[in-house]
């Protein structure tokens, strides 16, 4: 039999597939924070330990901590070391009032920053921030209906696509808990929601698009049934009869494209490609989305003609807006992370006053003409 100390060490935990390393160690460094793990006058992980634990880069590691400096989630003390600042729990005796995330746990860059303005303002307001991932559609539900004996005041609920949970926040709502929704909303419903203005960001990428001078953009999905989603495309096609365009749902329909393998999303960018509309631009969902179409076009074995200009209806990188994408709208994640927060304490405390949706607008950055772009171009046919 093999002694403890004999046994391999166990392997570093891995992050979720597109989601950069150090987003997703600065994810779990604020999700450890959220759960109250460090004190204000205890130092804070190391770079060293985060390199051990996660496995990563002392760049990665560095850069991780830097983003949560920034943040203003830790701070340096010169000489001493890296802290948790004093203002991420203030006053939070024993037994305080508790605020619960309830989130698909994708790990992705938009959750980690919902997360991050959900710390920075729930810690402000005296409240401890939990979590906790529902996995699927059926476990959301499960989740949520825990949420009243688990003594959670309030509840801040980031869906999934096909959510099945009207009926869990329903109740929760009937027993006195607080329920703010993120991202997107329950149409049948009524509940606190915090929302981007989707129907905007569908009609302002897509007039950027054919201002560029493509007629017939085709749109990509990551998600079917969220109602963000089917907000921007009314927005998309608002835009289009606003010119006088056609719809054309084989370019347009909500059909998921990132769950599909290479080769069914391969084949589905080739009969665009090949349709009598030629295609010149492509419009997707979110970053994510926009980066599997680059690969997808720029791995086609076939050729095609022309050039495609793309453009993402969110992006969450560090820059103004993707280098791949000519337009882009640039979502405010931290700042919805925060008005939730707010507008469940407002609940939480009693606040009278009906249901309402919080409407952020989206900064949408589009290319200057004069300005070096990329595009996707097809390969030209050699004669033999």
């Amino acid at each position: 039999m093999t002694s403890p100390a004999e046994r391999p060490a166990a392997a570093p935990p891995k992050p979720p597939p597109g989601v950069a390393l150090f987003e997703w160690v600065k994810q779990e460094l604020i999700a450890s924070i959220a759960r109250g793990e460090f004190s204000p006058d205890e130092p804070f992980t190391t770079q060293r330990e985060i390199v051990e634990r996660y496995g990563v880069s002392s760049t990665t590691a560095v850069r991780a901590l830097n983003e949560l400096v920034a943040g203003g989630l830790v701070v340096r003390r010169r000489g001493r070391g890296t802290f948790v600042t004093d203002r991420t729990l203030p006053h939070v005796p024993q037994g305080q009032r508790v605020m619960t995330f309830v989130s698909p746990g994708s790990g992705g860059v938009h959750e980690s920053e919902l997360l991050s303005g959900m710390a920075e303002e729930s810690a402000a307001l005296g409240y401890r921030l939990a979590i906790e991932h529902a996995p699927d559609v059926a476990r959301e539900e499960a989740v949520l209906r825990r949420m009243a004996a688990g003594g959670s005041q309030g509840v801040m609920l980031f869906p999934h696509d096909h959510s099945t949970a009207a009926g869990a926040v329903d109740e929760l709502q009937r027993l006195g808990v607080a329920v703010v929704v993120v991202d997107r909303y329950f149409p049948g419903l009524p509940t606190d929601a915090v929302i981007f203005d989707d129907f905007a960001i569908g009609y302002e990428v897509t007039s950027a698009m054919l201002e560029r001078g493509h007629r017939h953009p085709a749109m990509l999905w990551s998600e079917s049934d969220a109602t963000s989603v089917r907000d921007r495309l009314s927005g998309h096609y608002r835009a289009l009869h606003d010119r006088g365009l056609p719809e054309l749902p084989e370019r347009s329909a909500l059909r998921v494209y990132d769950p599909l393998d290479p080769t069914a999303r391969r084949q589905r960018l080739r009969s665009m490609l090949e349709s009598p509309e030629r295609l010149t631009a492509v419009i997707c969902g979110n970053a994510p989305t926009l980066e599997l179409a680059v690969s997808d076009l720029l791995a086609m074995e076939a050729r095609f003609l022309g050039a495609v200009e793309l453009a993402a209806m969110d992006q969450f990188l560090t820059f103004d807006m993707s280098p791949l994408a000519v337009v882009s709208a640039r979502l405010p994640a931290r700042e919805m992370g925060r008005q939730a927060a707010r507008l469940t304490h407002d609940r939480i405390e009693g606040a009278g006053t009906p249901r309402r949706h919080v409407v952020l607008r989206a900064p949408v950055h589009v290319a200057d003409r004069g300005q070096n772009t990329l595009a996707v171009v097809g390969a030209e046919v050699t004669q033999r």
